[in-house]
């Protein structure tokens, strides 16, 4: 009688091929999710980053993350800028000092990879490379705070900033007449740990000098 039952069993799991027999999961049912594929939970007032030291929200301008919580909530302290209000310090006073006494840096555009330009107040020399459109480079700069930065140029060419592929808004630009060594201002706000891309260009001249420098 046991051999005619289980025999039965088996019959049974061959001819439903859609039904699961045993200890197989139920015929239909989706496979686990891969958090990498979930829904980011920072949207829509940010992004997620996903960092071997743990995950964490990096928040659009006015919101921020509680300690601990995977979301982007309204800063109760914010103060929205007027359109295009940035300030500028001093005009670049101080970083017109690193243009007579350094430190320097020399960093060359390629298409191989994107040098770094990030260290603390100094004055980078940037060697673009030449494209059918004219000279073009893009440099990685990495917060090192979370704030106001100003850009310095040498020279007023176009330039684009972005986190990986989400543009970055230059909020204010400026020329400013305290040095000839560097002639243009542009600002922008940051968040410390996060790598930047910065693409200088095209534009007609094959080298600039560049510095960076924070306003908390």
């Amino acid at each position: 009688m046991r051999l005619s039952l289980r025999l039965s069993f088996l019959a049974a799991c061959g001819a439903a091929a859609l039904v699961a027999c045993g200890d197989s999961e139920p015929a239909g049912e989706p496979p686990p999710q891969n958090p990498q594929e979930q829904e980011d939970p920072c949207a829509p007032h940010g992004h997620i980053h996903r960092e071997a030291e743990g995950d964490w929200c990096h928040c659009d301008r006015g919101y921020l993350a509680p300690e601990e919580h995977l979301v982007c909530v309204v800063d109760p302290r914010y103060v929205p800028r007027e359109e295009g209000e940035f300030d500028f310090g001093d005009n670049g006073e101080h970083a017109c000092w690193h243009v007579d006494n350094g430190p320097y840096a020399t960093a060359t555009a390629s298409e191989s990879r994107t040098p770094r330009v990030d260290a603390f107040h100094t004055l980078y020399t940037v060697n673009l490379r030449q494209t059918a459109e004219g000279h073009t480079g893009s440099f990685q700069f990495k917060a090192f705070g979370t704030g106001d930065f100003i850009v310095y140029l040498s020279e007023h060419v176009p330039l684009t900033v972005h986190e990986g592929t989400i543009p970055v808004e230059l909020i204010a630009e400026k020329h400013t007449t305290v040095c000839t060594g560097l002639q243009h201002m542009a600002g922008l706000e940051l968040t410390e740990g996060v790598t930047y891309t910065f693409t200088l260009g095209p534009t007609s001249l094959a080298q600039l000098r560049m510095v960076t420098e924070y306003f908390p």
